[in-house]
C-alpha cells in the first residue's frame, strides 16, 4: 500500500477564489476529505494538511512541514496532490467590478516540466477524470512552464506532486457542478484512481 498526502489548497484566512459567494477553500476541502476517505477505504495511508478550515498553517509552512517528513522517512510520500478550483475573469472598467469568461471550463492537472515522474501522474489524473466524463481544459495536463509561474506545491516539495485545478467557478455549470456532492464524489474517485494506478505502473 501506498502514502499520499493531500492537499485542500487555501484555508483559514486564505480563502482562494470567490464567486457568486462561494468560496474556493470550502470547496477544495469538501473534495479533498471524500478523496482521504476513498485511498483509506483502499488501505492507502493518508496525511493531509488540513481536516478543517481552522488553525490552518501557512503554504510555506505546509511545504517545510512535507519535505522534513520526507527526508526522515517519517513517511517518505509517494505522491502529493493539491486540489483546487479556478476562475476566468476580466475586470468591466464600464461596469466597476470584474466579469466572468464562462467559455473557460475543464479541469487539468499542473506538473514540473522536470519531473518525469509528475507529468506522468498529471497525465494520469487526466485520463481517470476523462474516464468519467469530467471535462477538461488544456487536453488535461499543464506544465508550470506553459502555465509561466512556479507553484509552491510543486517547486518546494520534495515528493512527486502535482496540483489539480477541478474546474472553473466562473462557468455556472462547473460551478454548480462543483457543489454537488455526487460530482465532488467523482471527482474524488478520479484522483483516487489516478493515485493508484501511479504507484501500480512504476515507470
Amino acid at each position: 500500500m501506498a502514502v499520499f498526502c493531500t492537499d485542500a489548497g487555501h484555508g483559514g484566512s486564505d480563502s482562494g477564489a470567490v464567486w457568486k459567494d462561494i468560496r474556493e477553500k470550502d470547496l477544495n476541502l469538501q473534495v479533498t476529505l471524500k478523496l482521504n476517505h476513498l485511498l483509506k477505504e483502499r488501505g492507502h495511508t493518508v496525511w493531509t494538511t488540513r481536516r478543517s478550515d481552522e488553525h490552518v498553517p501557512p503554504l510555506s509552512i505546509r511545504c517545510r512541514l512535507i519535505n522534513r517528513h520526507y527526508q526522515l522517512n517519517r513517511p517518505a510520500f509517494d505522491a502529493i496532490v493539491s486540489l483546487h478550483c479556478n476562475v476566468a475573469a476580466k475586470w468591466d472598467d464600464a461596469m466597476g467590478t470584474y466579469q466572468p469568461l464562462p467559455r473557460y471550463r475543464g479541469l487539468y492537472a499542473i506538473y514540473s516540466e522536470e519531473s518525469v515522474n509528475g507529468k506522468r501522474l498529471a497525465r494520469l489524473v487526466a485520463e481517470h477524470a476523462s474516464r468519467h466524463d469530467i471535462s477538461l481544459a488544456h487536453h488535461g495536463t499543464l506544465s508550470t512552464v506553459e502555465l509561466g509561474r512556479s507553484l509552491a506545491w510543486i517547486h518546494q516539495t520534495r515528493p512527486v506532486s502535482v496540483l489539480v485545478e477541478m474546474g472553473f467557478m466562473t462557468n455556472p455549470e462547473e460551478l454548480a457542478r462543483l457543489q454537488d456532492e455526487a460530482y465532488q464524489q467523482i471527482l474524488a474517485q478520479s484522483v483516487a484512481d489516478a493515485l493508484e494506478a501511479f504507484v501500480q505502473q512504476p515507470v
